[in-house]
């Protein structure tokens, strides 16, 4: 029984501070504001292509595709953002 009751407080603990640890921690990259993220891609050319066709065809307003590496040993991605006005 003693063991048991030392787990609980063990973990108990351990949530408390993985709690703490989780709120200091800043937030992920977000949206930019009023934009939305409509796809990942491993072609810029494409990215660009269907952020054209979209404008072109009313879906939104304009859009970017942002360019991100997370890994230097590995090529990186590209982010289609859209903005609606």
């Amino acid at each position: 029984m003693r063991g048991r009751r030392w787990a609980t407080r063990v973990a108990a603990v351990t949530l408390a501070l993985g709690g703490l640890v989780g709120a200091a921690a800043g937030p992920a990259a977000a949206d930019p504001v009023g934009g939305t993220l409509r796809g990942v891609y491993y072609d810029g050319q494409f990215c660009n292509s269907y952020g054209s066709e979209g404008v072109q065809t009313g879906q939104w307003s304009w859009y970017y595709c942002e360019y991100r590496v997370y890994n230097p040993n590995n090529p990186g991605f590209y982010f289609l953002w859209t903005f609606t006005y």
